[in-house]
């Protein structure tokens, strides 16, 4: 689930349909937009007034934490006390109208850190600089989610500048006229109290402006005479969207692609990717080698955008047209662009923008299309007739409470918020969120010696899912993850096996005519995908049992039985895959076809179909099986021997303390026979059997990470209780943190009014109501109700029903209604317990998410999630006060439907020594 940010669009942003779209930097009769990603080389703020003696400690371009694209400008300093230090940034003159749009991405370590903006009185002069025009400070919004990204903006601008008017009158005794009052300058009030601040800036946008100053460093802003791009010329008919297919050189084209952000390209080439993303500011170099490696090429454009964007996220810098011709001439010389990235996790409100620019690139380059990764909104980027866009859509499910099916829907869903005939790709998440890695390993960067996840499992059940719910192509978000310095050898394994499944059964995945039909199987955990095709029908049978996102169980199945419906007498059953290639007998039931599947392991690929002439599919599938069995048999055994070396080290470390498992070390043993079978297998030339072994020695390693997951959240109400919890290879942190809560005590509850007993006019101090502009047909309530409260005489009811009960919407694009908590003050580093009881009466329907229980330490990716119809239940989240020594709880739905929430508490939990007698207490701060 995505939220939008507080940013205020308000107003009407004109474009024109010159190739000026195509600029950050947006010009309508001598108007800009203003969109800087801090991208560049060195930084743009600068120091200004203070009043606090303080040392910047750092001050740079970097990679650490980025909103989006590649880098964020960071300050850091240690101050002493006093009330401002502002950083100013010079912005030209932006007329304060209720046109003005003025927001900045930020994240500190603390919170406080305020936005302003100077504001310029042409007609009044400052009677203490004589001869330069009056100025004052508009306030804007203030930091407050602290290591976490939050987008300040200025609110009502015209109201701040009447109230700065005001102010000023009264302290000259004299009118002060605001005709032509305009923003010259942005300020940054770094200043959050003594000690150490760092904070980090990105996705700066203001505007309208009028002469824009552009950044301190002379990087260029596109100006009114700018020469506009070339034309570029292009074979045409080899690159070709039409409707829902995308053909290269008049062939079907089944995107297998990655985000390049480091990997050497041979090696991605060598794991089958056919595609590879590359920012429009790549090295020459580095596009020649992509062409030259037979890479297709995604260029990242950089459209601008004001969505909060929490997962897949592409922006870029302010650049000239003339910049930009010349980055565009860099990748079309290569004559390798499939086409062109308008950015990623992009709302409703974006769309007019994304569609202009589209239309701008393509006066350039008609024989491309474009494509666009959307959040919301997704049907008002639908673009009719020749010019038609490639909608992506993407979540990051792994390591939060969202189960493989929810996801499942989740993809459906957005793919049937557009138009049948629209080609739809998903980003597959290959990594770990930046904040599970600040909360696991308090870092996201540099190399990393122990063992880390994903597990290469969960990759493959999100592209099978992906697959399976109809999307057409699959970009692999980040490929650092891939490298050993993330301990990702094995994740590289498994995708290159998937990219040669993928290939085997391309032709059917292009060409699948109708919606894809999901059926269950003989076991409950295992649901398969049916696509149909003009000679075939393809089977995919995937493992969706509980708990997959955070640890895969060995997903097997000895016999699994599928009837797979409307199969055409004359088709025979295959199982494709590169490692072994083998047919099914099958028998004719009511309506179908009915197989019996034989060692069924995590996913499978079955195809019926009778074409089995000299260049039909069956020939294929033999040829490509037989050309990919030895690099399968291989890249099965090394990815197995990369697991049990990771496996076995985390196995001993539960093991020193004291968390064994009666038959642990027996099935790493197991695992090891295995896999030297696999390898004399291979010796000897037996591929199948090599491939065999190595997935059984691939089983009992699952079995092992399973087992201890499974015993480890048995004793929590919930696996994202514990942020250590959602992954096997944070275990050992996991028991380390609950040996630390048994040596504590639980004290009062620090949180006033979670018990929902106030009068229903009576709004609890500190408690915020938060209703997101919704684009459904949907109306919200909350308030606290007599419903058949947990405890007391009321309880909080969060309602969301459709305007229309008889047509209520099937899909839900952006509903939320949430109650948040007064922001508590606690000592850093305090560990809290959050609990709080959930009543659904009723199926939540419209959003997989649906009710939410989460906090501010943990964020919505570590939220109890629910849609299902459950009794009074109390969920508890052990959490630690982050170094801001801010928490607070919300409570949300995002569905149609009710939930009722009561009781919710914030208790700290206090150490106490040998005799069990109090050593710290962690008591609110005044």
């Amino acid at each position: 689930m995505k939220r939008l940010g507080r940013a205020r669009w308000n107003g009407f942003i004109a474009f024109t349909a010159t190739l000026l779209a195509l600029g950050i930097a947006f010009l309508v009769h001598g108007q800009q937009m203003i969109q800087y990603g801090f991208e560049a080389r060195e930084p743009v703020w600068v120091q200004g007034p203070h009043d606090a003696a303080y040392k910047e400690t750092a001050h740079n371009l970097t990679a650490q934490y980025v909103h989006d694209g590649q880098r964020s400008e960071t300050i850091q300093l240690e101050a002493e006390r006093g009330n401002y230090i502002h950083y100013t940034y010079p912005v030209g003159r932006a007329p304060v109208t209720e046109d003005v749009n003025v927001s900045i991405w930020i994240r500190a370590n603390r919170p406080d850190v305020q936005l302003l903006a100077r504001v310029v009185f042409p007609k009044d002069q400052d009677p203490k600089n004589p001869g330069q025009p009056l100025t004052a400070l508009l306030p804007g919004d203030r930091y407050q989610t602290v290591n976490h990204w939050q987008q300040l903006a200025l609110p009502s601008p015209v109201r701040l500048l009447r109230s700065q008017q005001q102010l000023l009158a009264g302290n000259l005794k004299r009118e002060i006229v605001a005709t032509d009052a305009y923003i010259d300058q942005l300020v940054l009030n770094v200043y959050a109290g003594p000690g150490d601040t760092r904070v980090w800036i990105d996705d700066l946008e203001i505007g309208p402006v009028f002469d824009p100053a552009g950044p301190t460093t002379g990087q260029p802003v596109r100006r009114e005479g700018t020469p506009a791009l070339p034309a570029l010329n292009r074979r045409p008919d080899e690159i070709q969207l039409k409707g829902p297919q995308l053909l290269v050189g008049g062939q079907r084209f089944f995107l297998m692609g990655i985000r390049h952000t480091g990997t050497p390209l041979k090696v991605l080439r060598n794991a089958g990717f056919n595609t590879v993303w590359l920012d429009e500011s790549s090295p020459s170099g580095l596009i020649e080698d992509a062409a030259t490696l037979g890479f297709w090429i995604v260029p990242t454009l950089h459209p601008p955008q004001i969505a909060e964007q929490p997962g897949g996220k592409v922006r870029g810098q302010l650049t000239s047209n003339s910049a930009f011709g010349q980055n565009v001439a860099r990748f079309i010389k290569e004559q390798s662009v499939l086409f062109w990235d308008l950015g990623g996790n992009l709302p409703f409100e974006q769309s007019k923008s994304v569609k202009e620019t589209a239309e701008a690139i393509h006066t350039v380059d008609p024989m491309r299309p474009v494509g666009a990764d959307v959040s919301d909104g997704f049907n008002s980027y639908y673009i009719r007739g020749n010019q038609q866009m490639m909608i992506g859509a993407h979540r990051w499910p792994l390591l939060t409470s969202l189960e493989l099916p929810a996801y499942r829907n989740w993809l459906i869903e957005r793919r049937h918020l557009l138009p049948a005939d629209t080609f739809c790709w998903t980003w597959i998440q290959t990594h770990l969120p930046d904040w599970f890695m600040t909360t696991a390993y308090e870092r996201t960067t540099g190399r990393f010696n122990e063992p880390i996840g994903p597990q290469p499992e969960q990759i493959r059940l999100l592209a099978y899912t992906a697959v399976g719910a109809g999307y057409r192509g699959l970009g692999y978000w980040s490929d650092r993850f891939l490298a050993d310095s993330h301990m990702g050898r094995d994740r590289l394994l498994a995708l290159a096996l998937l990219n040669q499944e993928f290939r085997m059964i391309e032709p059917l995945l292009v060409s699948a005519k109708e919606e894809p039909q999901w059926v269950e199987t003989s076991h409950p955990y295992v649901m398969a995908a049916i696509l149909r095709t003009d000679k075939a029908v393809l089977v995919l049978p995937i493992w969706m049992g509980p708990g997959s996102q955070y640890v895969p169980p060995q997903g097997y199945v000895p016999k699994l039985m599928l009837k797979v419906p409307m199969v055409p007498e004359n088709y025979a059953a295959w199982e494709v895959c590169p490692g072994r290639f083998r047919s099914y007998p099958t028998k004719p039931v009511l309506g179908g076809r009915e197989l019996v599947l034989e060692n069924f392991s995590l996913t499978a690929a079955i195809v019926f179909t009778g074409d089995l002439g000299p260049t039909g599919l069956v020939v294929r599938f033999q040829e490509l099986q037989r050309q990919m069995r030895k690099d399968a048999a291989q890249w099965t055994h090394d990815q197995a021997q990369e697991e049990i070396v990771k496996v076995a080290r985390v196995h001993e470390e539960l093991k020193q303390l004291g968390k064994t498992l009666k038959d642990g070390d027996s099935l790493l043993d197991t695992a090891r026979r295995w896999l030297e079978k696999s390898r004399k297998h291979r010796l000897d030339g037996e591929y199948t059997e090599a491939y065999t072994d190595a997935q059984l020695s691939l089983r009992a390693v699952r079995i092992l990470m399973r087992e201890h997951w499974d015993v480890a959240v048995k004793r929590l109400t919930t696996p994202v209780a514990c942020p250590f919890a959602v992954s096997f290879y944070t275990l050992p942190r996991y028991w380390q943190f609950l040996d630390d809560l048994a040596k504590r005590r639980v004290e009062a509850n620090v949180l006033t009014d979670g018990d929902f007993e106030a009068p229903p006019t009576v709004q609890p101090e500190g408690w915020q109501w938060e209703v997101v502009p919704s684009l459904d047909d949907v109306e919200c309530q909350a308030k606290r109700v007599g419903n058949e409260p947990r405890e007391g005489k009321q309880c909080l009811m969060l309602k969301v029903a459709a305007k229309n009960p008889l047509k209520p919407p099937q899909v839900l694009e952006r509903t939320f209604v949430a109650l948040h908590g007064p922001a508590l003050r606690l000592e850093p580093g305090t560990v809290v317990r959050i609990s709080a009881w959930m009543h659904v009466p009723a199926p939540i329907i419209g959003s997989p998410d649906g009710a939410l229980l989460f906090d501010s330490a943990g964020g919505e990716p570590l939220a109890v999630r629910t849609s299902v119809p459950c009794p009074w239940k109390q969920f508890v989240l052990y959490r630690t006060v982050p170094a801001s020594g801010v928490i607070n709880v919300t409570l949300a739905l995002s569905g149609i439907g009710t939930v009722y929430f009561d009781d919710v508490r914030i208790e700290p939990m206090a150490s106490k020594d040998s005799s069990g007698i109090i050593t710290t207490s962690s008591r609110p701060r005044q």
